[in-house]
């Protein structure tokens, strides 16, 4: 989903339910497949990592990850994603 597609969601449910609370969603993992609903806490442009331990095979980059340095160039990492638009959900 486009930032202008998401835009123009929310401007529908805005018109159609009122001032709702926003929140995100994702698949637990257990056996049950609950699906847990997160608060948003912070909206962030990010280049995800590459990782084998998401459906999207994407990740939310740690500051490690950011900062890892390849051993051969001595230069920060950089992954071949595209930029992405996170609706965070970080426990404090």
């Amino acid at each position: 989903m486009k930032t202008s597609e998401l835009i123009e969601a929310l401007q529908e449910q805005l018109a159609e339910n009122g001032d709702l609370e926003v929140m995100t969603s994702s698949n637990y993992g257990d056996y049950c497949r609950t699906e847990q609903l997160n608060e948003i806490q912070d909206i962030e442009p990010c280049q995800p990592i590459k990782t084998a331990y998401s459906h999207t095979g994407l990740a939310y980059p740690s500051f490690e990850d950011v900062m890892e340095e390849d051993e051969d160039q001595g230069e920060i990492r950089r992954t071949e994603t595209e930029m992405v638009l996170v609706l965070r959900y970080t426990r404090d």
